[in-house]
């Protein structure tokens, strides 16, 4: 007689859609600020690419973030402003522009004729800011149950530890170099693999937040200390970046961090952090490293170029209020409205977001493009202050630690750091998911019965 076969059970994975895009998202945000930071042409286009995949992957297996106000308004308000650069970029609405007929003139032929300044910048920065908010949509939609949240928050503070390690450690050793690329600008500060030392710092104090979030949440006090250790040696790395606004930023993120823990607010660990970020150029000046404190000499600091570009710039604002010179067109935008106390600088960018995108966007679009941002932000600081979710509160540090900085410089510019504000704004200001079932077994198929 032939013993009975017994088929074993089929374990049925009820699990929410969220973890597994959790691996893809970790891995792009920790790859970002690798290649300079995503802030070259094939790097960025690499970056969009990436997020643009996970998206899609995403969608078609069923991700939704849960519907919100906040999320429903920044959506609305982001794509006035996208809409509006996609018209800057139109042939034809621009014809009776002063550059168009001179190009017109010049090879008599009729101009492409378009509101901005530089069509295919603007085009190119709308692909941008659509690639900013599908990392937004992901924050949203893949960060929903607690695990993935505590996961994503782990990598972040673990990578920028990492990062904070090679930045010291090619600083100290003198090499000056990103990978194998000779620095050519910032030799003598701490930027890692960033070329900017201030869209550094901010993003190594964004760094040093997820490690003390995840120092909240470990369950031992080994790994809690580990975790302390790591935003420590992260804040060391954004003090030698001598970025001055930075590192005010960074300080204004962290006590927000500190303000939206729950129960009463750290009084004393608050002034503890005030008074180290004002005693730090002092020791950093006692152990002969006295440059940081030079420049925060009140003569350097009204000096600063920055007043002519923003003087500049707000000439360029008046000029074209309504319509702006186009998403992207800056540089461009700047040889037209330098005059002779600029003769001599060659920039980029206006150091202030809010500038350049009004000069760029005009005012309307401008003003929808930040209130998204406005809007997600004040969604994570509502969400941590009700709830205590710890990803709300970091979200609201990076938001407010990005957001102050782009007020005096454009470190929200660079991608690598762009794309990791706006995922963690997206899961902060989104309700996270309860965790899913754990696996329950299938019903057996019934054991045929034993032969004669």
């Amino acid at each position: 007689m032939a013993p009975p076969r017994i088929r074993l059970p089929v374990l049925r994975a009820d699990r929410p859609p969220g973890p597994p895009r959790l691996v893809p998202l970790a891995a792009i945000l920790v790859w970002a600020p690798l290649p300079l930071a995503s802030n070259r042409p094939w790097s960025t286009a690499l970056l969009l690419l990436l997020l643009f995949a996970l998206a899609a992957w995403s969608a078609m297996r069923g991700d939704r973030p849960p519907p919100t106000r906040a999320g429903a308004c920044a959506f609305t308000l982001a794509g006035i402003a996208v809409t509006w650069a996609l018209v800057q970029a139109a042939p034809g609405l621009g014809t009776a522009l002063p550059h168009w007929q001179d190009l017109a003139a010049l090879t008599g032929r009729p101009p492409w004729g378009a509101l901005s300044l530089t069509p295919v910048s603007t085009v190119e920065g709308t692909l941008r800011l659509i690639g900013y908010g599908t990392a937004a949509w992901l924050g949203a939609a893949v960060l929903g149950p607690p695990a993935a949240r505590l996961g994503l928050m782990r990598v972040l503070a673990a990578g920028t530890a990492g990062l904070a390690i090679y930045a010291l450690a090619d600083l100290l050793s003198g090499s000056h170099r990103i990978g194998w690329i000779d620095k050519w600008i910032y030799q003598d500060v701490a930027t890692a693999t960033f070329v900017n030392r201030n869209a550094w710092c901010v993003y190594a104090g964004l760094g040093a937040a997820a490690a003390l979030v995840a120092a909240g949440a470990a369950v031992t006090r080994q790994r809690r200390r580990l975790w302390q250790a790591a935003a420590a040696l992260t804040l060391v790395a954004a003090l030698l970046s001598e970025s001055r606004w930075g590192l005010v930023s960074v300080a204004a993120g962290l006590g927000t961090l500190a303000l939206l823990r729950p129960g009463r607010p750290p009084w004393r660990a608050l002034a503890a952090g005030g008074t180290a970020l004002l005693a730090a150029p002092l020791g950093l000046a006692a152990l002969g490293w006295d440059r940081l404190l030079a420049r925060l000499d009140p003569v350097l600091v009204l000096g600063d170029l920055r007043w002519d570009l923003y003087r500049v710039t707000l000439e360029a604002i008046a000029a074209a209020p309504w319509t702006g010179h186009g998403l992207g067109s800056y540089p461009v935008l700047y040889h037209h409205i330098r005059d002779a106390a600029l003769a001599e600088a060659l920039v980029l960018e206006a150091h202030s977001v809010p500038l350049e995108l009004l000069a760029e966007l005009g005012i309307p679009a401008a003003l929808a493009l930040m209130g998204a941002y406005v809007v997600l932000v004040a969604a994570a600081v509502r969400r941590a202050r009700r709830h205590g979710d710890p990803v709300a509160r970091l979200a609201a540090a990076a938001g407010v630690m990005a957001g102050l900085h782009g007020l005096l410089d454009f470190s929200m510019q660079t991608p690598a750091l762009a794309v990791t504000v706006l995922v963690l704004l997206g899961a902060g200001a989104t309700p996270s998911t309860p965790p899913g079932p754990a696996r329950s077994p299938a019903p057996a198929a019934p054991a045929p019965p034993p032969g004669p």
